[in-house]
């Protein structure tokens, strides 16, 4: 394991822990972003398929041990994952404008949503007072904001 890809699990174990101790407070309208989302997404422009997997696997796993799920999150994410590489990977030498990274990080989620919500229905995850309409819409509307925030605050 080389230095940069033990830098990159510290890396996205921090933005899980974030996500546990910060962001779940931050409620809006009952939704909460996925900073682990945003962050895989980026890895894709970085790594190839096969470390991309593994990367949303593990962090995916980590997640889902916190928040008690259980594999919800790890699938999700590891099938968004294999399911977007290619075409974040064919725009990663271009810049990309704000607009078009909002739209990626916003139709990214929206799917990586409704693949959760359709897994956790079968299970029960989210049976008491849940309006899947926040959890979708609200949710992935939040995460893109949250993503294009840290585009523009990144710099070059």
């Amino acid at each position: 394991m080389t230095k940069e890809i033990f830098k990159d699990i510290l890396v996205g174990v921090s933005f899980v822990i974030v996500e546990v101790l910060i962001f779940q407070h931050l409620s809006f309208f009952g939704a909460t972003p996925d900073p682990l989302l945003i962050y895989l997404l980026w890895l894709a422009m970085k790594y190839d398929r096969f470390k991309l997997v593994l990367f949303a696997a593990g962090l995916g796993f980590l997640q889902d041990a916190l928040f008690d799920f259980w594999g919800l999150n790890m699938f999700t994410k590891t099938l968004l994952c294999f399911l977007v590489y290619n075409f974040i990977n064919r725009r990663k030498e271009g810049r990309l404008l704000f607009w078009q990274i909002f739209f990626v990080i916003l139709v990214s989620a929206l799917f990586h949503n409704l693949i959760l919500f359709g897994l956790a229905s079968f299970i029960d995850a989210y049976a008491a007072g849940f309006s899947p309409i926040i959890f979708i819409a609200v949710n992935s509307l939040y995460t893109a904001l949250l993503g294009s925030m840290l585009f523009i605050f990144k710099g070059n």
